[in-house]
């Protein structure tokens, strides 16, 4: 997506008046807490929420709080208990080194909370959630060039983590790939499972471990397939998702495949935020596949109404809950200068039984967090079973649990 396009679209989602709309037949999410630069002052001077994530028992969140956005600005991590709002834990944990760019600081729980992993662009460490005293350090590979963290994600049932270095980045909100070094680490021993060399930063690893989602370098029809490969890089399957923009020529590239495990061998793919000239993404659907075999099984197409997917894929470790957030704009006013209606994005929910079927349709009004961060800015987080959801808005997180309502009323 363009720079004008995406100021275009940011201005007509302010002009929303911030609420959050839970009513819902059949399931809802009702708010818990709300986390933002207000209830955090207390604490911290002018606080900017840089990165959160959920517990994986949904008790708790954990933040990373830069005061102000200022270069070498006090970075704090924090925890909260989400039932009874109070702060468990607290303290200054470094500075903000890189102030804008694709890339964000980031605080992420292990598979079973019982650690912390923080990527501050000078370090991955490893912490006690409940001391935030540090365990062990994550260290980038030895090289010609220094380089440092720019991206991790964790295994939803296992504590390993995948883990991006690379050169520090330059501003460049064009489509774009980056270079890295890859470690896969198990972050309860610091052992090192793989390392290797990658055209683009992970996007997401089974919950066993064993398998890495990354961008292919391969364009095919203006969108980069995505690439599953083992510890040591090694590929095991392309997955193209069906997601094409129509008039792009052979080399070029326009966007991505994104995706989340769903289970070892399962993924459930979507199109990323970007649109070609006429205002169409390169799909309107979301595609769960299988990789198990010689050969990629499409399980089943889901085509939920105006799907316009920006990019924003989560899925509970159990595999039952799923979400994506979709932002649609008619494409013959993206692909036009001009205003463009006041809209806003949403937070389809899916649940699976046998399949995965569209549940609830949640707006999602105010802007996500006030840093960049591809992977990161908007991205929702659930707790292991699905039942607690947070999701970056107004500059802050909102949390929310789950609700049953009757389909009858």
């Amino acid at each position: 997506m363009t720079k004008r396009l995406t100021f275009r679209l940011a201005v007509a989602f302010m002009m929303l008046e911030p609420a959050f709309v839970l009513a819902q037949p059949g399931i809802s999410y009702a708010p818990a807490m709300r986390i933002d630069e207000t209830s955090l002052s207390g604490l911290i001077s002018d606080p900017i929420i840089q990165s959160f994530d959920l517990s994986p028992d949904g008790a708790s969140v954990a933040l990373l709080v830069a005061s102000s956005v200022r270069k070498e600005a006090p970075l704090y991590l924090v925890t909260q208990d989400v039932a009874t709002k109070r702060v468990i834990t607290f303290r200054q944990f470094g500075r903000l080194t890189l102030v804008y760019g694709n890339f964000a600081p980031q605080v992420r729980f292990a598979s079973d909370g019982r650690f912390l992993v923080v990527q501050d662009f000078n370090t991955i460490q490893v912490l006690d959630p409940k001391t935030l005293e540090p365990l062990r350090a994550i260290s980038p590979p030895v090289g010609n060039e220094p380089l440092i963290p720019l991206f991790i994600t964790g295994a939803s049932g296992k504590d390993v983590f995948v883990c991006a270095f690379g050169l520090e980045p330059r501003q460049n909100f064009h489509f774009h790939t980056t270079s890295v070094e890859i470690e896969v680490v198990d972050v309860s021993s610091g052992q090192r499972l793989g390392e290797w060399s990658s055209g683009d930063v992970p996007q997401s690893i089974s919950p066993n471990g064993d398998l890495i989602a990354v961008s292919s370098l391969q364009p095919h029809q203006g969108v980069l397939p995505l690439d599953v490969v083992d510890v040591h890089g090694e590929k095991v399957a392309e997955l193209t998702g069906g997601f094409a923009f129509k008039d792009a020529g052979p080399s070029k590239q326009l966007g991505r495949v994104l995706g989340v495990f769903v289970g070892n061998e399962e993924l459930l793919l979507t199109p990323d935020e970007n649109v070609d000239q006429t205002g169409h993404h390169s799909g309107d659907s979301l595609q769960l596949v299988s990789v198990a075999g010689v050969k990629v099984q499409v399980q089943q197409s889901i085509k939920p109404r105006h799907y316009a997917p920006q990019g924003d894929l989560a899925v509970s470790a159990n595999g039952r809950i799923a979400v994506s957030v979709s932002w649609y704009v008619p494409p013959r006013l993206l692909a036009h200068e001009g205003a463009l209606p006041a809209s806003s994005p949403e937070l389809l929910l899916f649940q699976r039984e046998t399949s995965f079927q569209l549940e609830a349709s949640l707006p999602i009004h105010g802007l996500g967090l006030r840093v960049s961060g591809w992977l990161e800015n908007r991205r929702p987080r659930l707790s292991s079973d699905g039942s607690v959801l947070a999701v970056a808005q107004r500059s802050g997180v909102t949390i929310l649990k789950k609700t049953l309502v009757s389909k009858t009323q």
